[in-house]
């Protein structure tokens, strides 16, 4: 088989890396595949290990995600919208263009977040969530992307083979979308870090490069709202009031998370600090991490927390558990389905209520508590699931829909 695979979505952090190792385990372990990856130009700098796969994997970027030359960004200016060919993205254009019957079929891994090209092949896609129908005040998503993309979740729904990670996004699809009688496959994916058996001395010596030398509990996400950051400052300026979590800081990774490089969390935010002293702040924000240093961070965590008001899965929570890493989660139905699916053994809490937030991730890091033997238990039935698994349910659909074009 000859796949187009399109990773035309400026996508970082789990999503980059759910695309790289998905792509990995396909041609490990299905050697008569072979991969066109396609790749916006942004998304190079996140997975560098794309390059590394063998003749088997050729790497080519789009050229319409390039940044614009001098004399494109004037054409723009002068022109406007004149540029934009029958008002389609360039993007879905060039794909349209590049991705033709020299390929068996056509997989996009952000079918949530774009329209579907119209290809003279079968085309499979990844919904993994719909976080743009919904609002937790602040705007992430423009009225204008909204708008496109109601007609085009109803065209992947009708004209393609779907999947998504979780039986809760089906559920979702459901709700949302209940007109149609197709909805995507389940094939939930396995932890997405690259490096499964850290060595112990590696991760100390990364964090050591850090400055990080005290226990800290660890939040990986960027700051869109529905990630619950302020609830979490709020229950960690609550933890900090008992007296064997003083040392503690909350380290913060993920797009955007260095807009608050040092602070001091209180009850209604995080108060700014200049970072000059370790003592004179608790919390930090370490922006986005390569993959070797986010594997360190989430392998050496005391706690890895996900206070998020909606998900597709955790994570977070699944590359912690591949660590034995103990995790604090919020009790939404997405990470409880996780319970089900793996056997994964965490602490829950309410991410509304910032007490309860504060008292579950105490009574979790206490000595005593089953927190590392949670971990463990996690780390056992999470690698019973493997990438390899994963390959096989994305080719069973692959052949599906190359049998029902």
């Amino acid at each position: 088989m000859k796949l187009a695979f399109v990773d035309n979505f400026p996508g970082v952090g789990g999503l980059s890396r759910f695309s790289l190792l998905l792509c990995r385990s396909l041609v490990d372990y299905y050697p008569d595949l072979h991969i066109d990856y396609f790749i916006h130009h942004n998304n190079l700098a996140y997975i560098p290990e794309i390059n590394s796969f063998g003749s088997r994997v050729k790497v080519r970027p789009l050229q319409s995600t390039r940044p614009p030359s001098l004399a494109r960004k004037l054409q723009c200016k002068i022109f406007g919208d004149a540029v934009v060919k029958d008002g389609k993205d360039p993007i879905i254009i060039e794909i349209e263009q590049v991705v033709g019957r020299q390929y068996d079929l056509a997989y996009f891994p952000t079918a949530h977040m774009m329209q579907r090209p119209s290809l003279p092949i079968p085309v499979t896609g990844t919904i993994h969530d719909f976080n743009w129908k919904y609002f937790f005040g602040q705007q992430i998503f423009s009225p204008s992307f909204i708008r496109m993309m109601e007609p085009a979740i109803a065209d992947w729904l009708s004209n393609s083979y779907t999947i998504c990670s979780s039986q809760d996004v089906v559920e979702e699809a459901k709700k949302l979308y209940p007109q149609f009688n197709r909805y995507p496959a389940v094939v939930p994916i396995a932890p997405v870090v690259l490096n499964e058996m850290l060595p112990n001395g590696q991760a100390e010596e990364t964090l050591s490069t850090l400055g990080i030398d005290y226990p800290y509990i660890l939040f990986p996400g960027n700051f869109y709202p529905h990630k619950n950051h302020l609830n979490l400052f709020t229950a960690f300026s609550l933890l900090k009031q008992q007296p064997e979590f003083d040392n503690y800081k909350l380290l913060l990774t993920g797009l955007n998370s260095d807009r608050l490089p040092f602070g001091i969390a209180e009850y209604r935010g995080v108060r700014l600090s200049d970072g000059s002293d370790k003592n004179k702040y608790d919390v930090m924000g370490l922006g986005y991490q390569p993959n070797n240093v986010i594997d360190a961070l989430i392998s050496k965590a005391k706690l890895l927390v996900s206070p998020s008001l909606y998900e597709a899965i955790c994570t977070p929570g699944m590359d912690a558990w591949n660590f034995g890493t103990p995790t604090a989660i919020s009790d939404i139905p997405p990470f409880r389905e996780h319970e089900k699916t793996w056997g994964i053994k965490s602490a829950f809490f309410d991410p509304m209520n910032p007490k309860h937030m504060a008292a579950v991730m105490a009574a979790y890091l206490q000595p005593g508590s089953t927190a590392v033997e949670d971990g463990k238990t996690s780390q056992q039935n999470m690698r019973s699931y493997t990438w390899k698994d994963v390959a096989a349910g994305y080719m069973a659909i692959f052949e599906k829909a190359k049998r029902n074009n």
